[in-house]
This record gives C-alpha cells, structure tokens and sequence, in this order.
C-alpha cells in the first residue's frame, strides 16, 4: 500500500519502500539466512510484487535505514491490518548481515501500529526452529500463544510459534524496548537524540 509514514529512532528509521529499492530487497532476502523466505528472486519478479503491494490495502513495508544516512539495513512490514478487530500482524522482518537494529525495529513498529494505526494487538509469527527469534519476542515481552500455528516457508509448510502483544501491555513493552534501543545507541554515539 503506498503510504507516507516515517519514523524514526535512535539511531534507526522506517521509510515507505518505494519501487527504486527493488534490487535492494532482491539482494538483501538473497543473502538472508535459512528462515527468510526466498520470495521474489529477480528483479523483475520483486517489481511485480512491490506492484501488487502499492496496490493492496492494510499492508505497511518499510526499509530500515540509519538515521545518519549511512544506509539501508533492512526491511521488515505491517500487514494483514483487520479494522473489525483493530490486529495486525508484524513480519517480513530481514536485517543486513551485522546490523543493530532489531531492538529499535521492533520498537519503530510497535509505535507504528499502536500510536498511528490505534491498534488494539499486534502478533508475530516466528518458525519454531529460529529459536534465536523466538527468544527476542519473548525477551521483549511479548505473550506466546498457547497452539502452534504452521507457517508457509518457501511453499513448505512448517512449525511455528505465535506471539501476541496487545495494547494494553504496550507501555511496558516500550520502556523495556526504549531503555535498550537507547543504550544500543549510546553504545555507538556520543550524544543521543530522543525518538520523535
């Protein structure tokens, strides 16, 4: 869906994916590890889906990018956005090799769909054997839902696990969030700059 939402961090920020960064995402979900779903694997292939999402309603991506503007670092999405219930579900989450960002993405996007699209819970879908990214959910707060949900990996279906925040637990889970996205950032500068 073509929006104009920006915001940003720290250190990091999310912008709008837009049709010039197609060749990124084709390379970054490339290099990407064995949990990342292939999808689009030519140019010309991600064009026609960045096509098909500019056109699709309650589906946010964005590209993840330093607020410096030292670059991208990766992308991650909004979507299946549910108005009857105020939920939505989190995902397409993809980092650079190397980079920081996942505390403050996961913050960004929080903000996102609890403070600009007045969310009443959000929920992520991990595959049960990226046990690294089910501990972040966790570790963040979030409540892992009781039954295992199977998740499409590369037209494979596979075991995964749910998470769900809801909105009233948001306060919590964004000072926890907040306090590591900021140490994160003071790690890495001198002087920091308050989220807006």
């Amino acid at each position: 869906m073509r929006h104009d939402v920006h915001l940003a961090g720290y250190t990091y920020g999310l912008r709008p994916v837009a049709t010039s960064d197609a060749p990124y995402i084709v390379e970054l979900r490339a290099a990407g590890g064995e949990f990342i779903n292939r999808g689009a694997t030519t140019l010309a292939a991600q064009l026609a889906w960045l096509a098909h999402y500019f056109e699709r309603h309650g589906d946010y991506c964005f590209v993840i990018e330093r607020i410096d503007g030292a670059g991208r670092e990766g992308l991650v999405g909004v979507y299946d956005v549910r108005l009857d219930d105020r939920s939505a579900e989190w995902g397409r989450f993809v980092l650079a090799r190397g980079s920081n960002a996942a505390v403050e993405t996961a913050l960004l996007v929080y903000r996102f769909a609890f403070d600009v699209l007045a969310l009443e819970r959000v929920r992520c879908r991990t595959l049960a054997e990226n046990a690294k990214v089910v501990a972040f959910h966790e570790s963040c707060g979030l409540a892992r839902k009781p039954s295992s949900v199977t998740i499409d990996h590369d037209g494979h279906p596979s075991p995964g696990v749910e998470h769900e925040l809801a909105k009233r637990q948001w306060p919590a889970v964004m000072k926890r969030l907040d306090a590591l996205a900021a140490r994160f950032a003071s790690a890495t500068r001198p002087s920091l700059r308050a989220p807006s």
